[in-house]
């Protein structure tokens, strides 16, 4: 009296079985992701390198007491940046006064930029002396939108200040 139909499929051999041919398709794509995504890092990315990494680590000391030593001096440079647009010259400004707000007139400005995903596209422009003292500008023109770092250094006789900030270039609309 039974109607149930018989089950006669053969689970013996288990590349028949769908559980096991789903964990093993599973595991193809995930290690297919993987091996692609690790390629791809490896082929696009640069990133950031230091040729002379350790001799910069062994420097450490060097950099933080100049670090102090700017800060005792008081020096302050006042960086009047626009918001830069991808392949569009702007006009950069520069004033460098000392403690109590008195201009101070430098031998030597320089901005130097950084594209931290390509190095091939960084340089520096030396800044160019304006008619008031301590007044400095420039044109500067970055080529491609995203993030740069920019920074300035000064130097009159044996005295060198510098400040850094990350800018995002824009889109042009």
């Amino acid at each position: 009296m039974s109607n149930a139909k018989q089950d006669t499929r053969d689970w013996s051999v288990a590349w028949k079985n769908p559980f096991v041919i789903a964990w093993v398709v599973i595991l193809v794509i995930v290690l297919s992701v993987n091996f692609f995504m690790v390629s791809m890092a490896i082929v696009t990315n640069p990133g950031l390198v230091v040729d002379d990494y350790y001799e910069q680590g062994k420097h450490m000391d060097e950099i933080l007491a100049e670090q102090k030593r700017m800060e005792k001096i008081g020096w302050q440079l006042n960086v009047n940046l626009p918001i830069l647009t991808e392949s569009k010259a702007d006009e950069v400004k520069l004033s460098v006064v000392d403690k109590e707000g008195n201009p101070i007139d430098v031998e030597k400005a320089i901005l130097y930029y950084y594209r931290p995903s390509d190095r091939n596209l960084d340089g520096q422009i030396t800044m160019k002396k304006m008619d008031g003292m301590g007044q400095y500008e420039q044109t500067i023109t970055l080529p491609l939108k995203g993030k740069w770092d920019l920074i300035m250094e000064v130097t009159k006789g044996d005295i060198r200040i510098n400040v850094g900030r990350s800018i995002m270039v824009q889109d042009p609309e």
